[in-house]
């Protein structure tokens, strides 16, 4: 019995085998955005996603090429059919851009909240509110963000964007702006850096207000037997410390 048991394992042992070559040698192409830190990092390939990315499929012998392109472009690619896999959607993209294909599980939240020095004691529990302060914004935000986030926007004539998210946080500290809008871990990612490279004081503390709440992403797959191999590989993820480890990994505390 034993004997047969041990057979039954080697054949199951060699049937798997050349499943793990096949997916080792097949490559999967990813579409990024090109400028998020610490979400995505073009110049040194690495970043939450592109990890996220490497701790899934990766692990399943995948071999990952990640196209950084402009943000926008990354939908045209994909439309394009000319990467495997897009990040950074959920329905309201994919209804926007009219994409087809295998959506995810949620892999990550992104989560935008509104900023300001504790000294000045301010409390803000609504987007409308910002219209009375100085309010920095990143590119587009009037754009994409709540028709109560635009209406907000428009009513605000010391209202202003950049494109550049440090200068945010800079500007923040040396109190040319009340109030500034963003990610948090992009924020907590910049602070560490402005800190590290001494530019500007960065110690006081912050206020951070939920105003936004949480925007879920995943990845949009052209291939569905794909997407559910990566879908289990995320669930096993999700239940480690790893995956807290990745969330984190470029971000320090907040403050």
């Amino acid at each position: 019995m034993f004997r047969i048991y041990t057979r039954i394992l080697i054949t199951l042992l060699f049937l798997a085998l050349p499943l793990q070559k096949a997916y080792s040698q097949q490559k999967i192409t990813v579409a990024l955005g090109n400028t998020l830190p610490p979400w995505v990092m073009a110049e040194d390939n690495t970043g939450i996603i592109p990890d996220l990315l490497r701790a899934t499929l990766g692990a399943q012998g995948y071999q990952l090429q990640f196209v950084y392109v402009p943000y926008a472009r990354r939908i045209l690619l994909y439309n394009e059919n000319l990467v495997d896999v897009v990040s950074d959607i959920n329905n309201k993209v994919i209804e926007a851009n009219q994409m087809n294909g295998y959506f995810s599980d949620i892999a990550y939240n992104y989560e935008n909240f509104a900023f300001s020095l504790a000294k000045r004691n301010f409390d803000l529990k609504s987007i409308a509110q910002l219209k009375h302060h100085t309010v920095l914004s990143w590119q587009g935000a009037k754009a994409r963000l709540s028709p109560e986030y635009r209406d907000m926007a428009k009513e605000n004539p010391n209202y202003s964007e950049t494109y550049d998210q440090s200068t945010q946080v800079r500007l923040l500290y040396r109190e040319r702006y009340e109030v500034i809008q963003m990610d948090g871990k992009i924020f907590d990612y910049y602070r560490a850096l402005i800190t590290k490279h001494e530019e500007v004081d960065v110690s006081e503390p912050v206020q951070r207000f939920a105003l936004f709440g949480k925007s879920p992403n995943g990845f949009l797959f052209h291939d569905e037997a794909l997407r559910d191999r990566f879908n289990e590989s995320l669930r096993k993820l999700k239940s480690t410390e790893e995956y807290t480890r990745i969330i984190n990994r470029y971000t320090s505390k907040s403050h």
